[in-house]
């Protein structure tokens, strides 16, 4: 786990909030319902379905078992309020590259630090791998991940465009 994740009270000594590795058995239907939001909003017109969830969780407990995945979750009181989920990955133009899935951080939580709390621990797990560059997706429709980036020092490097057919 890298080193830099973090645990500390939430408004006035309440449950403490940590980061902590992902637990298939224990985390896996939070993190599944955290996905609804994520991608009905972040791409707009999808509709989370039935068959989304079953792929997505037979792809998280493949993942969960790999090295080159870290998966994490954001924990108050035992209960995941937040999750991670980043990769290695080759592209054309470099052999390791970190590459972040996922971020979601509960609306409750959110301008509170965790989202960045998040990104440092993407950036140091994937540092402890070998990644000399971390890269992400984020949706035009959602500003407010984008300026989170932005204060990280990401900047846009590619434009991915799309067309319906």
């Amino acid at each position: 786990m890298p080193t830099v994740a973090a645990e500390r009270p939430h408004q006035d000594s309440l449950p403490l909030i940590s980061v902590r590795r992902f637990d298939f058995g224990r985390d896996v239907e939070d993190v599944l319902r955290f996905q609804v939001e994520i991608y009905e909003r972040n791409f707009p017109g999808f509709r989370v379905t039935e068959s989304f969830l079953r792929d997505y969780r037979r792809t998280l407990k493949r993942a969960s078992r790999l090295w080159s995945e870290g998966i994490f979750v954001l924990d108050e009181a035992k209960r995941p309020r937040g999750f991670l989920w980043v990769s290695l990955i080759a592209t054309m133009v470099s052999p390791c590259v970190g590459y972040v899935k996922n971020v979601y951080v509960d609306p409750d939580l959110r301008g509170k630090g965790w989202g960045r709390e998040l990104v440092r621990v993407a950036e140091a797990w994937a540092r402890e791998r070998g990644a000399k560059q971390v890269e992400l997706d984020a949706s035009v429709c959602n500003p407010d991940a984008i300026a989170l980036y932005e204060q990280f020092g990401y900047r846009t490097v590619r434009l991915r465009m799309a067309r319906d057919l």
